[in-house]
């Protein structure tokens, strides 16, 4: 949450409570623009102008978290299958496996400040589960499995 959303909610909380004690400070008197002393309220054209500085560039909605694991080209991973599902040879910090029910071949996702295509499909890549293609089994392997954010994009 930035700063502004805090000030607000803070506000919001500070001009219900003094409404309900009356306390003269707050009363009538007192500007829109201020819930008291040290508080200010953004405007609604404040709050519109002001760029979230908490998401990344490119970065859309939160589409839930999911559990990421990574593969390679070996044949532990992909059979040795030198071609991605959809006939492009994978790229480490590119192709990603995912259930295409959910994500069609193309779609573009960020995890963890990375853009990555959806190029491929594993037969376990399943609902809220991604598979990340690094370039050697090791880096596939040291990448585990974890529980990631991932994130629409925004062209």
């Amino acid at each position: 949450m930035n700063m502004i959303h805090r000030s607000v909610r803070l506000a919001a909380a500070a001009a219900a409570l003094t409404a309900c004690l009356s306390f003269p400070a707050f009363g009538a008197e007192a500007s829109q623009e201020t819930a008291g002393p040290g508080i200010e309220i953004a405007s609604q054209q404040e709050k519109a102008e002001t760029p979230d500085t908490e998401k990344e560039s490119g970065r859309g909605d939160l589409l839930g978290i999911f559990t990421t694991t990574g593969y390679c080209s070996c044949s532990k991973c992909s059979g040795g299958h030198q071609l991605t599902y959809s006939g492009t040879v994978p790229t480490a910090d590119h192709t990603i496996s995912a259930d295409l029910t959910q994500f069609p071949i193309g779609t573009k996702l960020w995890i963890d400040g990375t853009v990555y295509t959806v190029e491929d499909k594993g037969s376990s890549v399943k609902g809220h589960w991604i598979d990340i293609f690094y370039g050697s089994h090791e880096e596939a392997l040291a990448h585990g499995m974890q529980s990631q954010e991932v994130y629409s994009v925004i062209d």
